[in-house]
C-alpha cells in the first residue's frame, strides 16, 4: 500500500560555492508523505528538484538527455559514439546519476535546440585532413571569427590587422 501524499511548496536553491551563498531560483510544488512524524519527498519530487536545479545551471537532466536521444532516433551506443563519450557515462547521465561535462552539455544543448544536427557531429568525427584545413585558412582571411572574438575580449581592429599581417606575411599585400 502506497502512503498518502500531499503537495507542498518547496524552494529550490543552487548550491553555495566558495565565497557565494546558495542562490534561490524558484519555488516548485512537490509531493511528500509522512512517516513516523517526518515528511519525506517522493522519488518523483526528488527528481523534479534535481531537474529544476540542472535547468537553472544550464544542464540537461537525465530524462532530457534520454528524450533527446530518442527524438534523434539513436540507441545509447549510437549516441555515445556520436558524442565521443563512454556508453557507461551516457547511461549514468540518462539515469540521473550524474551530469555530463560542460562541453558535452553544450553539444547536447545545441542538438536539443536544433542549432547543430547529428550529421554535423558525424561530419567532424574521425581523422582531420590537415592540408585542407591549412589551405582554407591561407586562402582567405578569417576576419569574422577573429574580429568577433577580439571585439568582445581583447584587441582592437588595428591590432587584429597587425596580428594577421605578422602571421600571414603574404597577406599583407592584399
Amino acid at each position: 500500500m502506497n502512503p498518502a501524499t500531499r503537495k507542498i511548496p518547496f524552494d529550490v536553491y543552487l548550491p553555495a560555492s566558495s565565497g557565494k551563498p546558495a542562490e534561490f531560483v524558484e519555488t516548485i510544488e512537490v509531493e511528500v508523505y509522512e512517516n513516523f512524524g517526518q515528511e519525506f519527498l517522493t522519488p518523483e519530487s526528488s527528481e523534479l528538484i534535481e531537474r529544476t536545479r540542472a535547468r537553472h545551471l544550464g544542464f540537461l537532466h537525465g530524462k532530457d538527455i534520454r528524450s533527446l536521444r530518442k527524438r534523434l532516433g539513436l540507441t545509447q551506443d549510437g549516441f555515445s559514439i556520436l558524442l565521443d563519450c563512454g556508453g557507461k557515462s551516457l547511461s549514468r547521465w540518462e539515469r540521473g546519476r550524474g551530469l555530463p561535462s560542460g562541453i558535452v552539455n553544450k553539444l547536447l544543448r545545441l542538438l536539443e535546440d536544433g542549432r547543430i544536427t547529428p550529421g554535423d557531429l558525424a561530419a567532424v568525427s574521425g581523422p582531420r585532413k590537415a592540408p585542407e584545413i591549412a589551405e582554407r585558412f591561407q586562402s582567405k582571411r578569417p576576419t569574422n571569427i577573429i574580429e568577433g572574438v577580439f571585439a568582445k575580449h581583447g584587441p582592437t581592429k588595428p591590432e587584429v590587422d597587425d596580428w594577421y599581417a605578422q602571421s600571414q606575411p603574404e597577406a599583407a599585400n592584399l
